[in-house]
């Protein structure tokens, strides 16, 4: 059509089979009936009439990043599947003179476990904040349906929530995936083991639907704004900050006595909470001091977002164990459950050590019970990733297979690389051999 350009931006680190390209319109007229005018709209004479709110632009958007936050606890949860399944079935190193002959299974590495394990919580954790988001998305789509004004403060809070939770996740499970690569090895960095498809399709997420640094910076101005409102609504995102007073007295310390407390969801969830309030109030004295700076408060802001982040994705895990029936497998993922809080505390234990919060022998707790979880999890760890119930041919891997049959795997799929198909390569014949027996 004369004065549309059209055309393809190239290749991508990942998302091939995905056709990104480009539009320009040069001179061209849209007819009216050609505009999607579901909120915003254009009258016959040319007028433009504003949607109800500013804020159902976000509508949209914010449903693609809470179905993408769920999809990273998905991505991170193939990652993790292939590489448990992989730990379990690859034997390396003599065990110890007296003991069962036979070598260790690397998944019973303890190096493995504290690497692989959190990331497997991980999954669960974006997993169980994805449903939940999803959910108040389609409440406040009801409630923008039925015409009730206050549908502008619900999306306001999805809006800042799915900015947070994705900037978060998005880095997490990318260097997640990356981490798994790791775990499994030389056969890791194979193509077969589907690894490095998996993290070249996830780490676009750190930047499609909103860069890091953007995105925490909507979500910490959001914290902002609540806090200065005062108005923290009981199950509300910004709940926690109603005890802010409390939580910035510097008196108050964790309660822990023994590193087994910190194996209580809600000590774990205090902690977070205090450690959110902080980060939100120091912000607010930065801004002050700063006139309102936010790029000279940019660092703070991040503080910030990921502080509140984790407390919203311990917040979800814990709540989605109540949508598991009381039993063995609820138990097992209390277990995960756990694990992502108190490893997610030794990661940041600067955070709760500025002010004491946690004390340094309660720093050296929360360690052992990170290190204590690894056996118990370790128990169940094939059955928490087998749990997703990927297929076969969803993972597509070579060393992530159920049946763990992984070598005869990693055989044939080398017998399928047109290199081995005959013993002497095509190019010898088509240019290597007439060279060396050139008269030149």
């Amino acid at each position: 059509m004369a004065g549309v350009e059209v055309g393809d931006i190239g290749p991508k680190v990942g998302f091939q089979p995905i056709d990104n390209g480009y539009c320009a319109f040069h001179k061209i007229r849209i007819p009216r009936e050609n505009m999607m005018m579901r909120y915003a709209k254009v009258l016959p004479d040319g007028t433009f009439v504003e949607p109800q709110s500013d804020k159902l632009v976000y509508l949209t958007m914010v449903q693609i990043r809470a179905y993408l936050i769920r999809s990273l606890g998905q991505g991170m949860g193939m990652a993790t599947t292939i590489t448990t399944r992989y730990s379990a079935a690859r034997v390396q190193g003599r065990k110890a003179p007296g003991s069962t002959k036979g070598e260790f299974q690397v998944l019973d590495y303890q190096n493995q476990q504290h690497v692989l394990f959190p990331y497997i919580a991980v999954s669960y954790a974006g997993f169980f904040a994805g449903t939940g988001l999803i959910g108040m998305h389609d409440s406040a789509l009801a409630i923008v349906k039925s015409g009730d004004p206050s549908f502008g403060s619900k999306l306001a809070d999805l809006h800042a929530v799915c900015s947070g939770l994705k900037a978060w996740l998005a880095n997490h499970v990318s260097d997640g995936i990356e981490n798994c690569r790791r775990l499994c090895g030389g056969h890791g960095f194979t193509h077969s083991s589907n690894l490095g498809h998996l993290f070249a399709e996830t780490v676009g997420a750190c930047t499609y639907e909103g860069t890091f640094d953007v995105l925490v910076n909507q979500h910490g101005r959001y914290l902002l704004k609540a806090f200065q409102s005062g108005n923290h609504m009981p199950g509300s995102p910004t709940e926690f900050l109603a005890n802010s007073k409390a939580h910035v007295n510097p008196n108050l310390r964790c309660k822990a006595q023994k590193p087994q407390d910190f194996a209580d969801l809600q000590l774990l969830l205090e902690a977070f909470r205090v450690r959110a309030s902080r980060a939100v109030l120091t912000l607010a004295a930065d801004m002050k001091a700063n006139k309102n700076d936010a790029n000279a408060c940019m660092v703070q802001i991040t503080r910030a977002s990921t502080a509140h982040a984790e407390l919203l994705l311990v917040e979800a895990f814990v709540n989605g164990l109540n949508s598991i029936p009381s039993g063995k497998e609820r138990d097992a993922v209390t277990h995960l459950c756990e694990l992502f809080g108190v490893w997610l505390i030794t990661k940041t234990l600067g955070d709760f050590r500025e002010d004491d919060y946690i004390s340094s022998k309660q720093a050296a707790m929360a360690r052992h019970q990170l290190v204590s979880l690894l056996p118990v999890i370790r128990k169940n760890c094939v059955l928490l990733a087998d749990a997703w119930d990927f297929t076969d041919f969803e993972l597509n891997s070579t060393i992530g297979r159920y049946d763990g049959d992984v070598y005869r795997a990693l055989v044939r799929r080398a017998a399928d690389e047109p290199l081995n198909k005959t013993q002497v390569p095509e190019c010898y014949e088509q240019f290597l051999k007439p060279l060396l027996q050139s008269t030149l």
